[in-house]
Parts: C-alpha cells; sequence; structure tokens
C-alpha cells in the first residue's frame, strides 16, 4: 500500500497511513520525497493535533525538527513551534540568538516574528524560561520584551482605543430598563458594559452612572470593581496606578468587596502577563488579611493569582492557593480551587491532582467540590489518553459533583481533537446521568471538543435542543455557541431561534449568549438575521414583565455581540490554527457563571481582536494600506440605534354642540351661494408621463449596467483600501 502511494505521488495518504501505524521512519521517507515544506507544513497544522498519545505527538515533532533542519535556510518559524511543543526553550533562545547575531535585516524580522508567535501559542512558563535563556544586546531586549508580552498588548490596546465603536445607547437604555435595586440586573449591566468596553480602556459608562455604580452591594460591587480587569484588560503599565483607589492601603480593609473585586480586577488586567511585582502582591494579599472579611478578599486575591499566574506551572503560586483551600472556606476554597487549575493548566502535574481530588472527597462543600472538578479539568487541557485514568476513576463516583469532574476533564482534555471516544462518552451522560447539572456540562462539552470543526455540531445536537429536559436544551444551546463563535453558521441559528421562544427561562438566557457568540461581528449585509436578534434582545429587556434571568441573558448578550467596541471576536484558537489555551479556559470559567456570576468576567481572555497590523524593524507601525478585493459593505460596522425621540403631546379635540354645528353648516351655505364657483382642485399626484414604444428600453439599459458592474467587480471595481491598524475580520482575510 505504502508503495502504491509512493508510486503515484500520494503523499498526503501515506503520511496519514505512516503516522497511523506509527511507522516513523516511512513519515521520514515521505517528508524528504515530496515537496517537503509544505508536506511539513501539512503535518504540523493538519495532522500533528489529531494524534491521540501525547508520546507519539512528541515523537512526530521531533522528526519535523530533525528534517526542517536538514535545509540549507531552515524555516526557523516552524522550528521554533516544533520546539515549542517539545518544551524545549534552551535551543529557542539559542536560535533566536543566532538571528539576532547574523546581523542580517530579514533574520532580525524573522526573530521578532517567532516571538511574536510564541507570545501568542506558548505557555507562560515557556516563554519565561526562553527569556531566562537569551543573551545581552539591544536587539534581544526587543525579543525579550516581545515574548513578554509587552508589544502585542500595545499594539492591540491602540487599535482597540483607536476603533472603539461602542453604542452607548443601546448600553444607557438597558441600563434605564433594568431595576438597579436587583442584584441580578446590577450585575446585568456591569458585564454588558464589561465586555462592550473590554481591552478599550474607556470606562465613561462607570464615570457618567456613578448613582447606578453606587446602589451597588455586597457581591455586585465585587463584580463592578472587577469589570475594570474587563475594561483595561493588557494595560500592564499602568495596572497599578488605575486600582489604586479600589486597592486596600496600609494593608488594612475598609470595603473588602470592592477590595477583593480589585485583586480580581488586577489579575485580569495582567491575564497570562504576570510580572514578579503583580504575583508577590497578590500571594502577599493571601496571608496579609485576617478575620471577619479575610475570605472575600482571599476569593479575589486567588482568582487574580489564578489570571496572572495562568500556565505559570509555578509550585511556589500553587502552594499558597494550596493553602488557602485546606483553610475549608468555601468562599475562598472555591477561587483557590479555579486558581490552582490556571496556574497549572495543562500541565497533568501529578502531586498537585491527587491534592486536588483528595480534598474533593473530604470537603462537605459543594462550592469547593465543584471548584475542584473545574481546576482538575485545566490541569488535563489537551493531555488526550493521559486523562483517561483519572476518567474512569470519576464517572463511575456516586457524587454527581466529582462525576461532574470526569466531565470537564473530558472536555478540556480533548478539547479541539474531535475524539469520537470522548463524543460518545458525553452523548452517553448527556442522556443517561440522574443529575441534570451533569447533563448540561456534558452537553456544553461537544462545544469544545468539536470547535475546529463547527459544521459538525448542529447536526449532532439539533435533537437534543428539542429534549424534553431545560437543562439539556440549554446545554446544546451554549454548545452550538462556543463551537460555531463568529461564523454566523446559518444552521446553528436556525435551532437557536426557536429556542428565544422556550418556555424556561434559562434556555432562553442560553439561547441568547449563543445567538451572540455566533453573530459577534457580524452585519445586516453578511447575515440578514442580525437585525432580527439584536431586536429581540432589546424586546426581552423592554418586557415589563418579563422573568430576570432571561432579561441577565439578553443584556449581557448585546455585550457580547458588541464586544471590545466591536472590534473583537471570540478566538478559541490563534491565528496558526493552534488551541488558545486562555480562550478555552476563559470560556469554560465563563459557562460556570450559571454558579457564580463574578466568574462571567471571564470570557475576556476568549476575545480576540480582529486587526491588520503591520510593523517594521523598529517595532513601529507605519503608514501603510492594503487592498481588500470584496465589498465594503460586507465588513461594515453595525449602524448605531436611533434613540426613541419623545414626542409632544397631541392637543384634544374640542367638544362641539349639536346645535353649534348645525348652526355652523347654514352659515357655510348661506356664504357658498354668494360667492362665484370656483374651479375644480387640482389633483395632488404629479400627471403621468406619456409612454412610448421605446419605454422598455430603459429597462434593458439598466440591465447593461448591472451586468457592466458585475464584469467591473470581477475586474477590481468593488475594491477598498485597509489601513495600518484598523479592524480586519477573520472571514475577509481571504479578500485581501
Amino acid at each position: 500500500m505504502f508503495e502504491r502511494c509512493f508510486e503515484s505521488q500520494d503523499y498526503a495518504q501515506v503520511i496519514g497511513i505512516a503516522i497511523e501505524t506509527r511507522r516513523l521512519d516511512v513519515l521520514e521517507r515521505a517528508l524528504t520525497s515530496g515537496d517537503t515544506r509544505s508536506l511539513l507544513a501539512y503535518v504540523q497544522h493538519e495532522c500533528v493535533d489529531l494524534i491521540d498519545r501525547i508520546s507519539v505527538q512528541e515523537q512526530v515533532q521531533e522528526l519535523l525538527f530533525k528534517v526542517h533542519m536538514q535545509f540549507d535556510a531552515p524555516d526557523y518559524e516552524a522550528v521554533c513551534l516544533c520546539l515549542s511543543k517539545l518544551n524545549s526553550p534552551k535551543k529557542t533562545a539559542e536560535i533566536l540568538d543566532m538571528l539576532v547575531k547574523d546581523q542580517s535585516e530579514d533574520k532580525l524580522l524573522s526573530a521578532y516574528q517567532i516571538a511574536f508567535d510564541l507570545d501568542a501559542n506558548a505557555t507562560q512558563e515557556f516563554t519565561k524560561a526562553v527569556v531566562a535563556e537569551l543573551g545581552e544586546s539591544e536587539d534581544v531586549d526587543r525579543i525579550r520584551s516581545i515574548l513578554r508580552g509587552d508589544e502585542a498588548l500595545k499594539l492591540n490596546l491602540e487599535f482597540l482605543f483607536r476603533n472603539n465603536k461602542t453604542d452607548m445607547n443601546i448600553l444607557n437604555r438597558t441600563c434605564k430598563l433594568l431595576d438597579s435595586r436587583l442584584s441580578l440586573a446590577h450585575n446585568a449591566t456591569t458585564f454588558a458594559n464589561a465586555f462592550m468596553h473590554a481591552g478599550t480602556t474607556v470606562d465613561n459608562f462607570l464615570r457618567d452612572n456613578l448613582e447606578w455604580l453606587a446602589r451597588a452591594s455586597s457581591w455586585s460591587k465585587f463584580s463592578a470593581t472587577a469589570a475594570l480587569g474587563v475594561i483595561h484588560h493588557g494595560q500592564i503599565k499602568h495596572g497599578f496606578s488605575l486600582l489604586q483607589p479600589y486597592l486596600p492601603e496600609d494593608k488594612t480593609s475598609v470595603s473588602p468587596f470592592s477590595e477583593g473585586g480589585a485583586f480580581f480586577a488586577l489579575g485580569l488586567i495582567h491575564a497570562c502577563h504576570g510580572s514578579d511585582k503583580v504575583v508577590n502582591y497578590l500571594q502577599d494579599a493571601l496571608i496579609s488579611y485576617q478575620g471577619q472579611n479575610a475570605e472575600i478578599l482571599q476569593h479575589g486575591a486567588c482568582l487574580g493569582l489564578g489570571a496572572a499566574g495562568m500556565g505559570s506551572g509555578s509550585d511556589d503560586i500553587s502552594n499558597s492557593l494550596m493553602n488557602v483551600l485546606f483553610t475549608d472556606s468555601a468562599v475562598s476554597g472555591e477561587a483557590a480551587a479555579l486558581g490552582l487549575g490556571l496556574v497549572m493548566m495543562g500541565s497533568n502535574h501529578e502531586s498537585t491532582l491527587r491534592g486536588m481530588l483528595d480534598y474533593a472527597k473530604e470537603t462537605k462543600h459543594e462550592k469547593i467540590i465543584r471548584a475542584l472538578s473545574v481546576g482538575m479539568g485545566l490541569i488535563m487541557f489537551g493531555r488526550k489518553q493521559q486523562a483517561d485514568t483519572m476518567i474512569a476513576s470519576l464517572i463511575d463516583e456516586e457524587d454527581p459533583l466529582l462525576r461532574l469532574g470526569a466531565v470537564h476533564i473530558i472536555t478540556m482534555a480533548y478539547c479541539g481533537t474531535g475524539d469520537n471516544g470522548a463524543i460518545r462518552k458525553l452523548l452517553h451522560l448527556s442522556v443517561s446521568d440522574v443529575k441534570d447539572d451533569v447533563r448540561r456540562a456534558a452537553v456544553t462539552g461537544l462545544g469544545f471538543i468539536l470547535l475546529r470543526s463547527p459544521e459538525q455540531v448542529p447536526r449532532m445536537v439539533e435533537l437534543l435542543s428539542e429534549s424534553f429536559n431545560p437543562h439539556v436544551r440549554v446545554g446544546a444551546a451554549l454548545a452550538l455557541g462556543i463551537a460555531c463563535a463568529g461564523t454566523g453558521s446559518k444552521a446553528a441559528i436556525a435551532i437557536l431561534e426557536p429556542m428565544l421562544k422556550d418556555s424556561v427561562d434559562f434556555v432562553v438566557e442560553g439561547a441568547s449568549i449563543a445567538l451572540a457568540f455566533i453573530l459577534i461581528q457580524q452585519n445586516d449585509t453578511y447575515e440578514p438575521k442580525v437585525a432580527d436578534v439584536r431586536k429581540r434582545f432589546a424586546e426581552i429587556i423592554e418586557t415589563k414583565h418579563g422573568e430576570g434571568v432571561t432579561k441577565f441573558g439578553a443584556a449581557i448578550s448585546q455585550g457580547i455581540i458588541d464586544a471590545g467596541g466591536r472590534n473583537v471576536t471570540i478566538g478559541l484558537t490563534t491565528n496558526d490554527g493552534q488551541l488558545n489555551a486562555p480562550a478555552c479556559a476563559g470560556m469554560l470559567l465563563f459557562t460556570q457563571f450559571w454558579y457564580w456570576f463574578p466568574l462571567a468576567h471571564f470570557l475576556a481572555l476568549a476575545f480576540k481582536p480582529t486587526a491588520l497590523i503591520a510593523i517594521n524593524k523598529d517595532l513601529k507601525a507605519p503608514n501603510l494600506e492594503a487592498i481588500c478585493a470584496s465589498r465594503k459593505a460586507l465588513y461594515a460596522y453595525p449602524p448605531n440605534v436611533e434613540q426613541p425621540v419623545a414626542q409632544a403631546p397631541t392637543k384634544v379635540a374640542t367638544a362641539v354642540l349639536s346645535t353649534t354645528a348645525k348652526a355652523r353648516r347654514a352659515g357655510k351655505k348661506i356664504a357658498g351661494a354668494e360667492e362665484p364657483t370656483s374651479k375644480p382642485e387640482e389633483s395632488e399626484e404629479p400627471a403621468k408621463e406619456p409612454t412610448d414604444d421605446n419605454s422598455m428600453d430603459v429597462d434593458d439599459a439598466s440591465a447593461e449596467a448591472k451586468g457592466a458592474q458585475k464584469k467591473g467587480r470581477k475586474l477590481g471595481a468593488d475594491t477598498f483600501m485597509v489601513g495600518n491598524i484598523t479592524r480586519l475580520l477573520p472571514f475577509q482575510e481571504k479578500s485581501m
């Protein structure tokens, strides 16, 4: 079979069979027989992630590295991607140093691009290790800055601030219609504002609505303060100064909910880019505050530590969080469990997992057990078959919260793989488990596993969306939203639209959020359903006696569909097609708002700016324009909602007595008899022009004009220019 494929030069078939049969010798022969560079790219982007065993994945990556290095001029960007997968920071640093020392502008630019790719794709632990191994020079300092995330965050902040197109009419109207005295309504407005302004640094809404803000109490105040972390996400240079008014002074707590929210906001601002200063400050906060309100402050500090130290694998941070977890406080223990999962994400750290599992079986707090189940799933992110033993032990547990842990581990371990075994397990749990929470999470997990093949999800969950169980229905809605996010999938919309009229309030909430995920950055020209969905969100909020949960869902959906000033999408994969680990973690934690509202802020980690950003060797953005060969209307921002104009009160007609009316009519008859007969009034309608036999020529001419327009479009008539640091939608890239 191999030989027949080699004879016909069908190398893709050889590669597939060689990987399935673990014949790496045949794989190497195939890579070196055809167009080696294109075949290497095919294996890296299309094949490696489908291998279910991590050990085999590593062997294939080592082979790819070996073949790449056989070229006289290797593709160092692809080489460093292999090294990041092999967790080899020392070799990566050596290549970057070599490219810089070459004194060639092309090699220097290649080094910068590699650094940007590593910042986007690699873990925080890996990038910090590379930074530690680099040499010393001015150009190397720039590479360090890129690897720390400083340059990418700065450019994204500039893009989001410069192009902010938030429609404040929507937000102000939602704030006015929702009763801010209710915690649910206040949280809804908080999240809508946070999502709409995510990363833009524009917090005018909070400044202009101080009276509304003052109504926040308890955990609503926590969420409102934490929203600053979403709005200023990525502004790492000014994080402390921005939050200074809310952080406790001299380690003395005055307003614990506001201060706890500030700790969380500090972590969100520095998410995945936590400096030593931030991490040490938050670690110190875990032990500095004791007494009645300590657990509230620890809750915020644990969530902040998890966000700032995400993927760092730091034993020091995990030990601090473990100490908080073992205090057995439901409030702080929940956040500590989630923080542990974030810090050790994807590490499969055996001792941490064992400690979390043992404690989940000991503690009586449901909040802690549920958080531990999510945390264990995060630690197993992307580990595939390495997670099977733990899944098998948890899936048959009597405690439904531990079975929930099995669901989260399946979801994260096989995220983006489309693995049939994982899908089969989740489908079985979704129809057979006796606990609604487990069934809902199982159906939602399908969206994570199939996020790279969204076209399969509508067909898979169509029947589940009509289930008698509302928890299964809402799970199906979220699965569609997660897998089809930003695609405008018509099949998904067709399933979700009827769910907006469901009799159960939380199903309507889930369907609203899912539609917002799918239609983010879509306009009426590209997808006509957008206007109807936006109108439906507004109608739900305006319904006077509507359910609070449906209004909550509609309000945050308005925030999601216009997220980041209408300049971000849901990016669960990177531009290179790799899984975006922080985004997947953020989306999983967002789904936990079902139990705890403040976790909704983690959705900010899944937002990806959709921008054209080009920089030169000085890391400056030059003035340039690119050509887009398509209609501009397809990619335009949605129009702003017009404010309803208050109508002046109309005058009521004066009552006229019947005798007075008779007298007036009699007077008119007498006056009419004295005046000469007037000409009949001319018709208000303009006279029609006479038609002739040549009238049809106009239609023919217009048809010819339309044909000429179509011909012109093929020749490039429908083109427009796109400037640097401006919005570039994902589906627009193919026209550039």
